[in-house]
C-alpha cells in the first residue's frame, strides 16, 4: 500500500496558545477530515491516524516553528494540503510550509535539537545597564542551578543543572518596563531547557522581582555537522 510521509510548519498564536497539547491534536484531526486529506490509519483493534508533533509546546507560549509529521494513505500535491489546511484551521493556527519526506525518516520528535525563544519580561522600573551587566555575570557563571517543580512528585522543588543547556541568551533593552532577551537553548528528547525556568533563574540571581513573562518560540533546529538546520531543509 503507498504511503506519502509529509513534515508540515505551522505557527501557534496568541489566540490559540492556552489550548493543550491534546486539544491541538483534537484540533488538527478535525482540520484534516475537513479539508478531505486522506490520511493513512495504524491497523489492530483501535486504529488512529498516523500523526506525530514534535516537541511539545508548553501552555501559554506562542510559536512560529511547530511541526508535524502525517503519512497520507494516497498522493496530493503539498500545496492543496496547505490550503485546505490553512481554510479549515481555527483562528491562531497557520500552516507555514511542508515537504515530503522519504519512506524512513526520524520523526520531528527525534530530531529537535535546539529552540529558539524571545521573551517580554515585566520588571516595572529598571537600570539597563544593570540589567546588562547581570546577565554578562549570570551567563558566563560555570555552574547555573535553577528550582524546579515536579508535577508527578506534588510538585516538589528539585534543584536542576542549566548551564550546559543555554548556547546563548541577550538583553534587547527595555520599553517602558517591558524588557527582551532572547536565548537558544537545548530542546527535544535528549536535553530540554524551559526558558521560564531560565527565566526565573536569572531574576533570581539578579534580585529581580518578575510580574509577567510573554514568550515566543521563534523557531525550532536539528544540530548536524555543528551547524543548526531548519526542519524543513533537514536532509538525513
Amino acid at each position: 500500500m503507498l504511503m506519502i510521509n509529509i513534515r508540515l510548519k505551522f505557527a501557534k498564536g496568541n489566540e490559540v496558545k492556552y489550548i493543550s497539547h491534546l486539544d491541538l491534536m483534537r484540533t488538527f484531526m478535525r482540520a484534516v477530515r475537513r479539508a478531505n486529506i486522506p490520511m493513512a490509519y495504524s491497523g489492530g483493534f483501535n486504529p488512529h491516524p498516523e500523526m506525530s508533533f514534535g516537541a511539545p509546546l508548553s501552555v501559554g507560549v506562542v510559536s512560529l516553528a511547530e511541526y508535524v509529521d502525517i503519512t497520507l494513505a494516497k498522493e496530493m500535491p503539498l500545496q492543496e494540503i496547505i490550503d485546505g489546511l490553512n481554510k479549515s484551521m481555527p483562528e491562531g493556527i497557520k500552516i507555514l510550509g511542508a515537504i515530503e519526506l522519504p519512506e524512513r525518516f526520524k520523526s520531528a520528535m527525534a530530531l529537535i535539537t535546539h529552540a529558539e525563544y524571545s521573551m517580554k519580561v515585566n520588571l516595572g522600573t529598571v537600570d539597563v545597564e544593570d540589567i546588562r551587566g547581570k546577565l554578562f555575570s549570570f551567563i558566563n557563571q560555570e555552574s547555573i542551578l535553577a528550582k524546579k517543580k515536579q508535577p508527578k512528585k506534588n510538585f516538589q522543588m528539585k534543584v536542576v543543572e542549566i548551564r550546559p543547556m543555554i548556547l546563548e541568551m541577550n538583553f534587547g533593552g527595555c520599553t517602558e518596563g517591558i524588557c527582551n532577551f532572547d536565548c537558544l537553548l537545548q530542546s527535544g528528547s535528549k536535553a530540554n531547557l524551559n526558558p521560564d525556568l531560565l527565566m526565573q533563574a536569572f531574576a533570581e540571581y539578579a534580585g529581580l522581582d518578575i510580574n509577567r513573562i510573554t514568550i515566543t518560540r521563534e523557531d525550532v533546529f536539528v544540530e548536524k555537522d555543528g551547524k543548526l538546520v531548519d526542519l524543513l531543509e533537514y536532509r538525513d
